[in-house]
C-alpha cells in the first residue's frame, strides 16, 4: 500500500493531473480500500517504467469503477456507464469516463508517478510527455481529453424524455419529435405511466414537416 502511494496521488488528484469531477481524495481513499490486491499493484506500478503495462490499466479501471458505483462488481467502465446511464439517467459529468478519457488520465498520472519516482536522480532521462496524454499548444502542455468519440453519434443524438407524471402527454420530448417513448426515457416506456409506447408515428401529430 505504501508503494502505490505516489501512483494513487497522481491519479486520484494532484497539481499536474487534475482529478475526478465530484471525486474528492477521501472519497478516493475509500474506494481504494474496498479494492483487491491486483488493484493496489497497479498503483504501485505507475512510474516505475516507461511502459504503461495491460495490468496496470486494468487495474486503474477496475478502481474508477468503485469510484463511481461502490461494492460494484463491474471492472469495465464501458459497461459502468451504460448500467449508470441506463438505469439511473445520471447526467455526463457525474458519469465516469470514457475508456478514451480514462485511458489518458492514465496515462498522465503514470508520466508523473515517473517523475516522482526518479525524484533522486540529478537531470532524470523522462520519455517525452506527449507520449503520455499530453499535447503541445502555444509552447506550453495541455491535457489530452480523449482521442475517441465519448458514444456513437446514434446516442449523442439520442432524443429521449425525462418525464414520468404527465403520462407523456405533454411536455414529452419524444412526442414532439413524433417517436415513441423507449426504455432510454424515464418513463422506461412502460405502459403504466406512459401514453406514447405504441401509437403510430402519424397518429396523432401528422407529418412533422408539415
Amino acid at each position: 500500500m505504501a508503494a502505490a502511494l505516489p501512483g494513487f496521488h497522481a491519479f486520484s488528484g494532484a497539481d499536474q493531473t487534475g482529478q475526478f469531477a465530484g471525486k474528492g481524495k477521501l472519497t478516493c481513499w475509500q474506494a481504494l480500500n474496498r479494492c483487491p490486491v491486483e488493484v493496489v499493484s497497479a498503483f504501485a506500478a505507475l512510474g516505475t517504467t516507461e511502459n504503461l503495462s495491460p495490468d496496470t490499466k486494468r487495474g486503474n479501471e477496475a478502481f474508477v469503477c468503485q469510484l463511481y458505483k461502490p461494492g460494484t462488481t463491474l471492472v469495465d467502465v464501458g459497461d459502468l456507464r451504460w448500467r449508470l446511464f441506463n438505469k439511473k439517467q445520471l447526467e455526463a459529468q457525474k458519469l465516469p469516463p470514457t475508456r478514451g478519457a480514462l485511458h489518458e488520465a492514465i496515462a498522465r498520472a503514470h508520466f508523473q508517478a515517473m517523475v516522482w519516482d526518479q525524484d533522486h536522480v540529478p537531470n532524470p532521462q523522462l520519455p517525452p510527455p506527449l507520449e503520455y496524454g499530453w499535447e503541445a499548444e502555444g509552447g506550453r502542455l495541455v491535457p489530452v481529453a480523449t482521442r475517441y468519440a465519448p458514444a456513437p453519434a446514434t446516442i449523442t443524438h439520442l432524443i429521449k424524455c425525462g418525464f414520468k407524471k404527465t403520462y407523456c402527454m405533454s411536455h414529452c420530448s419524444c412526442r414532439s419529435q413524433n417517436l415513441n417513448c423507449s426504455e432510454m426515457c424515464l418513463c422506461g416506456a412502460d405502459e403504466e405511466v406512459c401514453g406514447n409506447v405504441s401509437r403510430s408515428v402519424d397518429e396523432d401529430d401528422g407529418d412533422p414537416s408539415t
